[in-house]
C-alpha cells in the first residue's frame, strides 16, 4: 500500500434525523425565543409612528383644446409666433403631469402652506416658534422629503387614470394635502393658460390691424375665435387640467399604511427562531 497516497478527509454529515432531534431537545428554549421576539416585534410596531395613505384618483385633460385642429400653413406659423401650442392632446396631458411632479410647484406648495416645520417637526420648537438647530432645513430639503417620502404619483398608461397619494402620520392632513395638491396645480395651470391666451389674442388683434390680405385676415379671425373659446373654457371649467374622479378621504384610524403589526410580529418571530437555534447550539458546544 502506498503510504504517500492522499486520503480524503472524513467530513461529518448532519442528517435530518439529527437536526430534528436537536430541535426537539431544545424545543422549549426555541419556542420561548420565538414568543418573546414576536411579542417584541408587535410592541415595536405600536411604539413606531403610524402612517396613513390617502389617494386621489384623477384623469389629466387636454386643457381647453388649443389650435391643433386648425392645421398648418400660414395659420400654423402665425400660431407659433403668437406662442400658441399646436401639440396634440397626449402632449398636453404629459405636460400637465410633469408640472404636477415638478420641483418648482412642489416648493410653492410647501412654502404656501408653511410645511417645513411640519415635515421637520423634530427640528422645530413649536413653543418658541423657531428652529432648534443653527442649520435649519431649506426649501430644497423640504421638496426632497415631500417628493420621496410623502407624495407618490402612479399612472396607468392603458387607461390614462392617475393616482396621487400622500402618506403622513396625520390621516386628516394626508387627505387634505392630496386634494389641495391637485386643486392648486389645476388652478396654477389654468392661470398660466389664461395668460397665454391673453397674449395670443393681443398678438392676433395687432396682426389684424396690420394686414390687408383677405385670406390672412380670415385665418386670423378664425384663430381669434378659437382662442376666445378656449379662454372662456379655461375661465369657466371646474377642472381645467385634472378631472378628479375620486377625491381623497381620511383613512379609518385602524386602516393605517404602516407599520404593519403582522409583518413586525412575523419578523420578530423569525429572528427569535434563529436566536433560539444559535443559543441552543452554543449551549450544546459548551456542554460537549
Amino acid at each position: 500500500m502506498d503510504m504517500n497516497q492522499n486520503v480524503d478527509p472524513i467530513t461529518p454529515q448532519i442528517s435530518l434525523f439529527a437536526i430534528g432531534r436537536f430541535l426537539l431537545r431544545n424545543a422549549k428554549l426555541i419556542i420561548l425565543c420565538v414568543l418573546v421576539a414576536g411579542i417584541a416585534g408587535v410592541a415595536l410596531s405600536y411604539a413606531l409612528t403610524r402612517y396613513w395613505r390617502s389617494e386621489v384618483v384623477f384623469a389629466p385633460t387636454n386643457g381647453s383644446g388649443g389650435m391643433g385642429d386648425l392645421g398648418g400653413g400660414s395659420l400654423g406659423g402665425l400660431a407659433a409666433l403668437a406662442g400658441v401650442s399646436l401639440g396634440g392632446a397626449g402632449k398636453r396631458s404629459e405636460e400637465f403631469l410633469e408640472y404636477l411632479r415638478s420641483q418648482g410647484f412642489t416648493r410653492e406648495f410647501i412654502q404656501k402652506h408653511n410645511l417645513l416645520p411640519v415635515l421637520f417637526a423634530n427640528k422645530w420648537d413649536a413653543h418658541a416658534g423657531k428652529w432648534k438647530t443653527d442649520d435649519p432645513p431649506t426649501l430644497s430639503d423640504g421638496e426632497k422629503r415631500f417628493s420621496k417620502k410623502l407624495r407618490q404619483i402612479t399612472e396607468d398608461r392603458r387607461t390614462g387614470i392617475v393616482k396621487l397619494s400622500i402618506t403622513w402620520s396625520d390621516r386628516e392632513l394626508a387627505a387634505q394635502w392630496a386634494n389641495q395638491f391637485i386643486a392648486e396645480a389645476d388652478d396654477a395651470l389654468r392661470q398660466r393658460a389664461i395668460a397665454e391666451y391673453t397674449r395670443s389674442l393681443a398678438y392676433l388683434t395687432n396682426e389684424t390691424a396690420n394686414t390687408s390680405v383677405v385670406e390672412l385676415r380670415a385665418a386670423i379671425y378664425k384663430a381669434m375665435e378659437s382662442e376666445l373659446r378656449d379662454a372662456m373654457l379655461a375661465r369657466t371649467r371646474d377642472a381645467y387640467a385634472f378631472k378628479v374622479l375620486d377625491p381623497a378621504v381620511p383613512r379609518d384610524f385602524k386602516d393605517r399604511d404602516s407599520p404593519n403589526r403582522i409583518l413586525y410580529g412575523l419578523g420578530g418571530a423569525l429572528l427569535g427562531l434563529l436566536a433560539g437555534i444559535v443559543i441552543a447550539a452554543s449551549r450544546r458546544r459548551r456542554t460537549s
